[in-house]
């Protein structure tokens, strides 16, 4: 199957994500709680299946188009780890979106674990500048970051634990492959 990527002009008609589904009270901090219906009110999440991969977008629901398709993960059954190949979601560039991005992952390593059946804690691991980690992974409350090793450059590759709270994650949605994208 070839991967789908999508032009940033391409409308997908209906995307809007429903979201009379609960939210967690349990199992995550109260900014993450707090901020969960603002994300959803201006973006929404789907993803694709390529091979052994999930890839991510995110977009705007007032208008469908995509912000991002920079966001993919792979599970290791075998070592119980995560691996975010990449992620870069888009919405630090959006007008007024601030911690949003922080939703973003937590919302997508959630789902992660829905549709892989990781039901115990298991490891995340991702590449990442070392910037990026100070400002960005190393805050986020409802992880643990830390650095593991320093590659080439400015680069560290970092890892958190990660427990999977059985979130519904019904919201984020498989992204149809449009005609002629399959190989």
């Amino acid at each position: 199957m070839a991967a789908f990527l999508p032009s940033p002009d391409t409308v997908y008609p209906g995307r809007r994500p429903v979201m009379d589904t609960k939210l967690p009270t349990k199992g995550c901090s109260a900014f993450m709680v707090s901020h969960l219906p603002e994300f959803f009110e201006r973006f929404g999440i789907n993803y694709t299946i390529d091979g052994p991969q999930l890839e991510y977008y995110i977009y705007e629901t007032k208008n469908s188009l995509d912000i991002s398709c920079s966001l993919t993960g792979y599970f290791d059954k075998a070592a119980g780890e995560i691996r975010m190949l990449t992620f870069y979601p888009g919405i630090c560039l959006q007008h007024r979106c601030r911690y949003l991005s922080a939703v973003c992952f937590y919302l997508v390593m959630q789902h992660f674990a829905n549709f892989h059946h990781i039901e115990s804690d298991c490891w995340i691991l991702l590449n990442t500048r070392k910037g990026v980690f100070d400002k960005f992974y190393s805050m986020l409350q409802d992880f643990n970051f830390h650095i593991i090793s320093c590659t080439e450059e400015d680069r560290v590759d970092i890892q958190s634990r990660f427990l999977p709270l059985g979130m519904d994650t019904s919201m984020i949605s498989q992204r149809a492959l449009a005609y002629g994208d399959i190989a």
